[in-house]
């Protein structure tokens, strides 16, 4: 009976051990799995560091590069665009500098050509100007489509749109600075000097809010306030000490602008299933990168639970 006893305990050892040595298996090829994954991983990881830093060596010059360009070229035609940034590009050690790609992304300029937006890159190169400006637009608009497309985009802020001759721009403007309303104001002749203090930022503090000077009334100035100005004539007159606080954005068509749009309108005829492609290949791109980071975040939990 004692003999029985003790085959049956190392039989259950046996057993045990067995469990516990097939287990350990299990984890051994889980582990030499997972380290295989790692190491794919790695190498990508390692790829992707080495373009990060890449891109953060020039981020300043790449910033200061957009910087002038809205600064200097907002209102310069295309062939002057081009060659002063080839210049400037040269100039600051780069090999090459995309505007467009810095300063925003493909499935944006999809959704601002959807809201009536011109196709062609002065157009493109103007809105990034309008929407990146710490300085008040003035946009230069002989067609009206730029001064279209803006309405439809910033349809979401408060927008309120006036022209400059109407009898109560002088009161829209006020409540439009006093709740933080989005003003465009249209048909504009130059710049009337109402605007100055606005356009300067002029702003006074009376305890915790600021207060602007608009005609004879002092008005509480609301920091949401966002200001553009717009006209359809091709040569307005911008006197220089208006020219210094305000950005001009010249959308007059040139013949190279001509022909990007009627390129986009002639693709958009004959091909129109093109654009809708392009837009439902960036979601898919959009949907991969998030599901990809995603599964980075399970690998590295895995490895986390795997170590413990």
């Amino acid at each position: 009976a004692e003999l029985k006893d003790k085959f049956q305990a190392r039989t259950s050892e046996a057993a045990k051990l067995e469990t516990e040595l097939v287990k350990a298996q299990e984890t051994v090829k889980a582990a030499e799995i997972l380290i295989k994954q790692l190491d794919r991983e790695h190498k990508r990881w390692n790829a992707q560091v080495s373009e990060i830093a890449d891109e953060l060596s020039t981020l300043p010059r790449r910033a200061q590069l957009s910087a002038a360009f809205i600064t200097y070229l907002s209102a310069a035609p295309e062939d002057q665009r081009k060659a002063s940034l080839d210049s400037w590009t040269k100039s600051a050690g780069l090999e090459k500098f995309d505007l467009r790609r810095f300063l925003c992304t493909e499935s944006e300029q999809l959704i601002w050509k959807s809201e009536g937006l011109p196709s062609d890159d002065l157009s493109i190169e103007n809105a990034l100007v309008i929407l990146q400006s710490k300085v008040c637009p003035f946009l230069i608009d002989p067609s009206s489509r730029a001064t279209e497309w803006l309405k439809t985009h910033l349809k979401e802020s408060r927008l309120e749109i006036i022209n400059q001759q109407d009898t109560n721009f002088i009161n829209a403007l006020e409540l439009a600075v006093r709740f933080g309303k989005t003003l465009i104001i249209q048909e504009m002749d130059g710049v009337e000097p109402v605007l100055y203090p606005l356009l300067r930022k002029d702003l006074v503090a009376q305890g915790p809010r600021y207060v602007v000077q608009i005609g004879d009334k002092t008005i509480d100035y609301n920091e949401e306030f966002c200001l553009f100005l717009s006209t359809r004539n091709p040569n307005p007159y911008i006197p220089p000490d208006a020219a210094s606080i305000v950005t001009e954005v010249n959308f007059t068509i040139t013949r190279s602008g001509l022909r990007g749009q009627l390129l986009a309108l002639t693709i958009q005829h004959e091909k129109p299933d093109l654009e809708e492609q392009k837009t439902k290949l960036l979601q898919q791109e959009k949907e991969k990168k998030i599901q990809l980071a995603k599964l980075e975040e399970s690998l590295l939990e895995v490895r986390d639970i795997n170590l413990i």
